[in-house]
């Protein structure tokens, strides 16, 4: 069972075509997999669609949502000090902050400051 699992995940990434090549948006396809709970997916198309167009803001905003919802507080933390100066004082930096603090409670990035 275990060949039979690795061999569909191996024949995936092979097949794997990037959805602008198919005429979709990726961030419009991540917010899909983020929705049905199939992170890996969206971040693998977030980072994909980064390396193509890496001042893409919505999908670095969407890619943190992905790396909550992972759980994923070291990704979350490089990539909120990444966009930290595009969005502070937006009303999107305060959810980043909330969400920040639920996964690293210690990172003084996400403090509230009054």
């Amino acid at each position: 069972m275990l060949v039979y699992y690795s061999l569909r995940q191996f024949w995936r990434r092979l097949r794997y075509t990037k959805p602008t090549h198919r005429g979709i948006d990726p961030v419009g396809e991540a917010e899909v997999y983020l929705a049905y709970g199939r992170t890996k997916e969206a971040v693998r198309v977030l980072k994909d669609s980064l390396k193509d167009d890496p001042d893409n803001l919505h999908a670095k905003v969407t890619l943190l949502r992905a790396y909550s919802s992972a759980r994923d507080s070291q990704a979350y933390v490089r990539l909120a000090r990444d966009v930290q100066a595009q969005v502070q004082g937006q009303p999107v930096w305060h959810t980043i902050q909330e969400n920040g603090r639920q996964l690293a409670p210690q990172e003084p990035l996400f403090e509230v400051k009054i």
